[in-house]
């Protein structure tokens, strides 16, 4: 029998990379509830810049369709019969929350110094443009950085990286744990002080939090993968 060097590949780097359907559908909730929070507290900056750029509609109907996918998909047999759709389904949502988050704290930063500066609707404009810019860039290098740590079995069912995801023992370097309690220090030093010192600070809060929010932007290639190896390979199905 000929065997197919994708698939034995495929199957050999990316065993790791499987996801319960019913563990999907359990966290699902949760990604809502964030995504309504995120959605509510976005309008609410978006509305004190310049322009129309608040999306509430758009938002409303987004929500509205996620919830009748999530509906339709929730009953157990065609939970497991369509996993992969509900994966699908799945890794959109997580990154349209993502990119919701990522605009938030973006757009805070706008928000800050709106005074400082002047701002137009052709400033937002270009400052849409240039989010979604940063965003397929970040989007662009993370997948030639998945793509190294694929090949080299980062994500075999037991490498050390799947062992760290399943017990959570992602532990941070000591420095990592040292930069945050310096951080809180100084924010609080700059809330008693006030002043030009306590908006640089609040600022320079946004900005770290915009980076961070880039994290979904950088699982997005390896979820992607994940869905087209559930689409193509029935090893990728579990059966619950």
């Amino acid at each position: 029998m000929k065997i197919k060097l994708e698939q034995v590949y495929t199957l050999e780097f990316t065993m790791g990379l499987r996801y319960s359907p019913l563990q999907i559908r359990h966290s699902m909730p949760l990604i809502f509830l964030i995504f309504l929070f995120i959605t509510w507290f976005q309008t609410g900056i978006m509305e004190s810049l310049p322009g129309d750029f608040a999306t509430t509609k758009l938002n409303i109907g987004l929500i509205v369709i996620s919830l009748l996918i999530y509906i339709a998909l929730y009953p157990k047999k065609i939970l497991i019969a369509f996993q992969n759709l509900q994966y699908l389904f799945a890794i959109c949502f997580y990154q349209l929350t993502i990119f919701m988050a990522i605009k938030s704290f973006y757009f805070l930063l706008f928000d800050t110094i709106k005074y400082e500066i002047k701002l137009n609707v052709d400033t937002i404009i270009i400052a849409y443009v240039t989010l979604i810019v940063i965003w397929i860039l970040v989007f662009i290098l993370s997948s030639f950085w998945f793509r190294k740590r694929l090949v080299r079995g980062d994500f075999k069912k037991n490498s050390e990286l799947q062992k760290k995801r399943s017990n959570l023992g992602l532990m941070l370097n000591k420095n990592v744990y040292i930069l945050i309690i310096g951080f809180f220090i100084v924010t609080l030093l700059s809330r008693i002080i006030g002043g030009v010192m306590e908006e640089v600070v609040i600022c320079l809060w946004f900005f770290v939090a915009f980076g961070l929010s880039f994290i979904g932007v950088i699982l997005f290639p390896e979820h992607l993968f994940t869905a087209y190896c559930k689409f193509k390979f029935k090893e990728f199905h579990i059966e619950e």
